[in-house]
């Protein structure tokens, strides 16, 4: 696949035209552009070019003030991050159970969630700092965010009874990763941390249309009449990233071909590769190696301080917990490459009565089919092509499939990984690539290192480095209860 960008043209004209309809106040009426001045305007889509890029989600703040990273000598800023998104529950139906209200207390299967402090800026080493309050640039304009309409050729789904045809369909693209190494992009730190409770079956939903923080049942003298949300009955963690690149992932929407399957006739379909990665070359990386913090993730769980409320959702300028600077799971150098679904294999969205689902469908025993997406590991990886008979392949850090991108930028032409791989790998720590197979090997020296328990005070478990590699997903199925 070529993917050709006219910077010079697309900036001057498309982006241009485009900021100035939006600006233009209302009153004018649009005027009609001429041939000519169309001709001069080239481009695939429309472009998207993240330039000092930062955003956390904080509580609410008096405009004076701004954002607490702001505000020169304030200690631990990051106790003001209580914006937050919220996962309602609803629990399963046990109407039928007649339970007691005792019984039906007991039963804690309702997961009330709170993401706080959402943040993204630019990476540091600092693996105890959720948000840097840097800015961070994401492509460049040869080689920006993409969203586009494209068609696939001679596709075929779900059976031999269905004829091979064209498919229409739109994407969202992030900037192609290099064939090269370039850790040039690997610079974004990603934070935020949560609260998540059990709470029992009968407990009140109901939530305030302000504040989005749960309310107790407006019935007076009922002993549920709580918000249920208990610390005993809570984990609260934080989680940070450095290093973190998004390059080369995509995602297609199309409607999928005609199925006796109900669920996936002529519906939404996905075919989408979610790329995580953050060092381009890990073979030689060891335990003892100066800045392992640059690129990492890491998940920890014990606080210095709990806060007066169960969850700062509960009190308007709550603060935020502060959490200690090194007990966790420490996952060094994660390159995590993800096929869900593909233009053969759909990834559908559905329902099935009032639940939803999501599913990446089975691959049908259709040559037509299952041959795009199995893969022969006897034919040498460099031989793989459009045409060989069996075209599955697997997406890592170094490669993505087999088909490359290019771009020209000026005088010089850029070379692209794929994005038409049908399986996937993680990676994390020390691994090694077969460049005759592609497969991934993890080191088992004494000094490997991958992933790593760290105390409250410090103190360091390693566990050495991970590859799992060549994953091919035949059938997947998440489905709702209970809505």
């Amino acid at each position: 696949m070529t993917r050709s960008w006219n910077k010079v043209g697309f900036k001057n004209s498309y982006l241009a035209s485009l900021i100035a309809i939006l600006l233009s106040p209302s009153v004018y009426a649009l005027e009609a552009l001429s041939d000519d001045y169309l001709s001069t305007t080239t481009g695939e889509g429309v472009a998207l070019l993240p330039e000092n890029f930062k955003m956390v989600f904080q509580g609410p703040n008096d405009l004076s003030n701004a954002s607490s990273y702001n505000q020169v000598g304030l200690v631990n800023p990051e106790k003001y991050d209580t914006g937050f998104i919220r996962i309602i529950p609803t629990g399963e139906n046990y109407t039928n159970l007649k339970l007691t209200a005792a019984e039906a207390a007991a039963k804690r299967t309702k997961a009330d969630t709170f993401i706080y402090g959402l943040a993204l800026s630019a990476s540091n080493n600092n693996l105890n700092q959720r948000f840097s309050n840097t800015g961070f640039n994401w492509g460049i304009s040869a080689n920006p965010w993409l969203f586009r309409a494209g068609t696939a050729n001679n596709i075929q789904q779900f059976s031999s009874t269905n004829v091979a045809g064209d498919i229409s369909y739109l994407v969202l693209e992030t900037p192609l990763a290099s064939i090269i190494a370039d850790e040039s992009d690997n610079n974004i730190k990603l934070g935020f941390w949560a609260d998540a409770f059990l709470r029992s079956w009968n407990s009140s939903n109901a939530i305030n249309p302000i504040t989005g923080a749960p309310v107790a049942k407006p019935v007076a003298n009922d002993p549920s009449n709580d918000v249920d949300l208990d610390k005993n009955k809570r984990i609260r963690l934080q989680y940070v990233a450095n290093g973190l690149s998004l390059s080369g992932s995509q995602v297609r929407l199309f409607q999928t071909m005609p199925s006796t399957t109900a669920q996936y006739n002529q519906t939404l379909g996905m075919a989408s590769v979610l790329r995580l990665n953050t060092n381009d070359n890990p073979a030689n990386l060891k335990f003892t190696d100066a800045g392992l913090d640059a690129k990492a993730i890491r998940l920890s769980t014990a606080t210095t301080n709990d806060g007066t409320y169960s969850t700062p959702a509960l009190q308007q300028n709550s603060e935020a917990p502060l959490f200690n600077d090194k007990e966790g799971i420490y996952l060094y150098s994660p390159n995590i490459n993800l096929v869900l679904g593909n233009m053969y294999q759909p990834f559908v969205l559905g329902s099935e009565g009032s639940n939803i689902f999501l599913e990446v469908t089975r691959i049908p025993n259709v040559p037509n089919i299952y041959k795009k997406i199995y893969t022969n590991y006897d034919v040498p990886y460099s031989s793989l092509s459009a045409t060989s008979e069996y075209q599955g392949s697997t997406c890592n850090v170094y490669v993505c499939g087999f088909n490359t991108s290019s771009i020209n930028s000026g005088s010089n032409t850029i070379n692209y990984q794929g994005n038409n791989a049908t399986h996937s790998s993680i990676a994390i720590g020390s691994v090694t690539r077969d460049p005759s197979t592609n497969l991934l090997k993890a080191n088992t020296g004494a000094d490997a290192t991958g992933v790593v328990f760290r105390s409250p005070t410090g103190t360091a478990v390693n566990l050495g480095s991970v590859a799992i590699d060549g994953v091919l997903i035949q059938h997947l199925k998440f489905k709702t209860t209970g809505l």
